[in-house]
């Protein structure tokens, strides 16, 4: 994956890393509103871990470690979960994404009548 710290295009340095892992979450956690390219105009709240530490290599192999810190660490950790196919609102609490829900199936339904198509799974209502 190509990172980049700052979480905006065209400011920082990008940062490959190949095969990363998250071996380490600190204790410490915070409450903070995500959103997701995936899922646009459809923002709520995720707690994460403030640190993590990372183990990757780069594009020559070599093994390097990381250390992030408060938003490189949660735009780390949101990038990361989609490494490991979880999505943002699979995060959140259940009283959280109750609220998002509806915005969730509108989106689904503008995709619907867009493509003509079902979406492979409906959205689970069933929280």
């Amino acid at each position: 994956m190509v990172f980049n710290p700052a979480g905006e295009r065209g400011k920082g340095e990008e940062i490959v890393l190949v095969n990363p892992i998250i071996y380490k979450y600190s204790k410490k956690r915070e409450v903070f509103t995500e959103g997701c390219l995936s899922f646009p105009e459809i923002y709520a709240d995720v707690e994460r871990p403030l640190t993590v530490k990372i183990e990757a290599q780069n594009i020559t192999g070599k093994k390097f470690t990381l250390r992030l810190e408060e938003f490189p660490a949660r735009i780390f950790q949101h990038e990361y979960d989609h490494l490991q196919g979880v999505l943002f609102f699979e995060r959140m609490q259940p009283e959280i994404l109750e609220t998002i829900i509806p915005q969730l199936q509108a989106l689904e339904q503008k995709y619907k009548i867009k493509t003509g198509m079902q979406t492979p799974e409906r959205v689970n209502t069933n929280t």
